[in-house]
């Protein structure tokens, strides 16, 4: 049986996926199984997926579309791991980042459900940077509801049993599958941060990444905020900023109306923070 379970979803991206596949496969740590789940229905990527000689990989294939998070749920259904890590099939790790958050991740007790680490985002024209995280164990609630974007999926390491005690994805969600499941695992579990580059993140101008979509931003906060509405209750401060947030998107998005209306529920939950009417009356008659 494999120690780690690396689930790889792919969707109408077949030529991107050969490179994420092999980042897996040529880690220094070798313990593992690759599941690539393919959830498109109009290019598949099972002929690249073949061409890859190596009995650690297992392909699984979507009927229809189902979305990210149906795709990851998949994947944990045949992981056979004890440990399960994520991911995208634009995104590549660095050959030693299973090496590296393993030998840490392996000494910690049952109350630390999760790990994970810097990544390296490439914009294009020789344009990189690293970013940085808290080094150590630590209890991250909080860090989740405030910010939404605490973790990347593809840094995650989580033990298998973690997922027994807080659910899989939320297929529900059209965005925001993510910080939805870590609000859950962070309400129970501390976890682990290495703060090292390990995740190569494809950040380029025109690349269509993961949650890149205005729309579904919007709903995956929305979707978010409700869910979870009587806990962010209790932090007036941090429900105004994914208000605001909400608002900036709206603008963003032309829909002025709804811009105006969560500018000022941000203020409502905030007085304070005179940026948040200031921006309502910038926009006051678009």
């Amino acid at each position: 049986m494999p120690k780690v379970s690396v689930i790889i979803p792919t969707f109408n991206r077949p030529e991107l996926i050969k490179d994420s596949v092999l980042s897996v496969l040529n880690q220094t740590y070798t313990d593992l199984e690759v599941i690539v789940v393919d959830d498109g229905v109009d290019i598949r990527a099972e002929s690249v997926i073949n061409e890859i000689d190596d009995k650690r990989v297992k392909y699984v294939q979507h009927e229809v579309n189902k979305g990210g998070g149906a795709a990851r749920n998949t994947g944990l259904k045949h992981a056979r791991g004890e440990y399960i890590a994520f991911l995208d099939d634009d995104d590549a790790w660095f050959e030693n980042k299973l090496e590296i958050q393993m030998k840490e991740f392996e000494k910690t007790g049952r109350d630390v459900g999760f790990c994970f680490c810097a990544v390296e985002c490439d914009y294009g024209n020789n344009n990189k940077k690293n970013t940085s995280v808290s080094e150590g164990v630590a209890d991250y609630h909080e860090l989740v509801l405030r910010r939404f974007k605490g973790f990347l999926t593809v840094t995650l390491i989580i033990k298998k049993y973690v997922f027994d005690e807080v659910g899989n994805f939320d297929i529900n969600f059209v965005s925001h599958q993510e910080p939805d499941l870590m609000i859950r695992v962070t309400r129970k579990f501390k976890g682990l941060g290495v703060n090292k580059p390990l995740v190569y993140l494809n950040m380029k101008e025109g690349h269509d990444h993961i949650g890149s979509n205005i729309v579904k931003k919007i709903s995956g906060r929305k979707m978010i905020i409700e869910k979870y509405i009587d806990e962010y209750n209790t932090i007036p401060k941090i429900l105004a900023k994914h208000y605001f947030q909400l608002a900036l998107f709206y603008r963003e998005n032309k829909d002025y109306l709804n811009a105006r209306t969560y500018f000022k529920k941000a203020w409502f939950k905030n007085i304070f923070k005179l940026r948040y009417i200031l921006h309502y009356l910038i926009i006051i008659n678009k």
